[in-house]
C-alpha cells in the first residue's frame, strides 16, 4: 500500500463485522450502565492540558489553540467529567450518576489491545461515599463483563491506601522521583527495582519489608490477614484493610467473591486514587482490560469537594477478550431486502414503507 494510504502508526480503523461487533459490545455495556440509572455525558474532545492528570502529561498529543492556549486531546475522562461536575453541573444535586463512551488518544508503543487511540466506556458516581457506593461500581462492573460473555476473568481488588502509606512510612515524600519509580516498579511487580528504588531509604524498616513482600507476593500481597499482622503497627494502613475487608465481605454475601481476588500491591497509576482501587483481569491476555477506584479528592481541587469513584472499560481490548474466550458473539448481521422498481417515486414508498417495519433494505435493488 502506498506511504500516504497508510494511517499514521497507533492509530484505529474498524469495519464492516468488526465494526458492527464492536457497536454490539458498547450497546451491551451502556444498557447495564443506563440499567442501573447513569445518565449519559459527552465530554469534549479536548480542553486544555492543565485539565488531565499530570502523570499523563508525557504521553499527551498537544497543540496550540489560536487564542495561544495550550490544549490536549482527552487521554482519558476522569479529568473531564469532574471538571463539568465542578463546573456545568454545579447546581444538579449529588449525587451524579454519569457514564460517557467515547474515543481517547494517548501515546503507548502500538501492540496488541494497545493503541494510541482507543475507546473507553465508563461511569463516575460523584457524591457517593461509603461501602454501598464502592459496592455498587463493583456490581455493574462484574455485569458487564458478564452481559458481554466474558465467562473467564477476574476482579483485582486492593487499596490505595496500603501502599501510599508504605511509601510515607518508608520514608519517600510525595515529590521524591524514587517514590514513582517505587510504584511504578511494584504495579509491575518487579522486586529488584522495588528494592533499587528503596536504596538508601530511612524510613521504617516494616514499610520496606512490607513493599518487598507486595511485589515478592510472600503471603500479605493476597491476605489481608496476613496484611494485618504484618501492618499492625502502621494505622493508615490498617484502616485501609478494614475498608477492604468491609467490602470483600459485602461481596461475598452478595455471590460475588468468587469474581474478586484481593491484590494489595494493586494501587493505579494515576495520583488521585484514596481508597478503593482494581483492575479487571481476563483470561487469554497479558493485560487488563479496565478498572477504577475511588478518588476523592480530585473534585475538591476543583472547588467542589464530594467523595467519587468510578471505573473504565477498554472497548479495543474487551473486544479483543471477547474473541478470544468465544463468548458474547452478536450474530451474522440481517440480510438486505432489495428494493426496485420502475418508478423512481414507487420505488422510495415502498422502501420506507419497509423500513417503518425495522427491515433491513438495498435500495435500488442491487447487491
Amino acid at each position: 500500500m502506498p506511504a500516504r494510504l497508510q494511517l499514521p502508526q497507533g492509530a484505529s480503523c474498524f469495519t464492516f463485522d468488526e465494526a458492527r461487533r464492536r457497536r454490539a459490545l458498547e450497546a451491551r455495556v451502556v444498557s447495564v450502565f443506563e440499567g442501573w440509572g447513569y445518565d449519559e455525558i459527552v465530554p469534549p474532545l479536548f480542553d486544555e492540558a492543565a485539565t488531565f492528570d499530570p502523570s499523563l502529561a508525557s504521553k499527551l498529543y498537544t497543540f496550540t489553540g489560536r487564542e495561544g492556549t495550550t490544549l490536549a486531546l482527552r487521554p482519558d475522562f476522569t479529568s473531564l467529567v469532574a471538571k463539568i461536575a465542578a463546573g456545568r453541573l454545579r447546581h444538579v444535586a449529588p449525587p451524579l450518576r454519569l457514564y460517557y463512551s467515547g474515543e481517547v488518544v494517548r501515546y503507548e508503543p502500538p501492540r496488541a489491545g494497545r493503541q494510541s487511540e482507543f475507546h473507553q466506556m465508563g461511569l463516575e458516581f460523584l457524591g457517593g461515599g461509603g461501602p454501598i457506593a464502592d459496592i455498587e461500581v463493583i456490581a455493574i462492573a462484574i455485569e458487564c463483563l458478564e452481559a458481554v460473555g466474558v465467562t473467564d476473568f477476574v476482579l483485582a481488588l486492593g487499596h490505595a491506601g496500603v501502599v501510599t502509606s508504605l511509601l510515607d512510612e518508608a520514608g519517600f515524600k510525595l515529590e521524591d522521583p524514587r517514590r514513582d519509580a517505587a510504584l511504578l516498579s511494584l504495579s509491575r511487580r518487579d522486586p529488584s527495582a522495588v528494592a533499587d528504588a528503596l536504596a538508601g531509604a530511612g524510613g521504617s524498616e516494616v514499610a520496606r519489608h512490607a513493599l518487598m513482600g507486595l511485589a515478592e507476593d510472600n503471603g500479605i500481597r493476597q491476605s489481608v490477614d496476613e496484611a494485618r499482622t504484618v501492618l499492625r503497627d502502621i494505622e493508615p494502613a490498617r484502616k485501609a484493610l478494614d475498608d477492604l475487608e468491609s467490602v470483600t465481605k459485602t461481596l461475598e454475601e452478595a455471590g460475588l467473591r468468587n469474581r474478586v481476588a484481593v491484590d494489595l500491591s494493586e494501587s493505579r497509576g494515576l495520583d488521585y486514587y484514596t481508597g478503593l482501587v482494581f483492575r479487571i483481569y481476563g483470561s487469554g491476555l497479558g493485560f487488563d482490560v479496565g478498572g477504577g477506584g475511588r478518588y476523592d479528592r480530585l473534585l475538591g481541587r476543583l472547588g467542589r469537594p464530594m467523595p467519587a469513584i468510578g471505573f473504565m472499560l477498554g472497548l479495543d481490548r474487551l473486544a479483543l477478550l471477547v474473541e478470544r474466550q468465544g463468548g458474547g458473539e452478536s450474530g451474522p448481521a440481517p440480510p438486505s431486502i432489495p428494493v426496485g422498481g420502475e418508478s423512481l417515486g414507487r420505488l422510495v414508498q415502498q422502501a420506507r414503507e419497509l423500513r417503518s417495519r425495522g427491515r433491513k433494505i438495498r435500495f435500488g435493488g442491487g447487491e
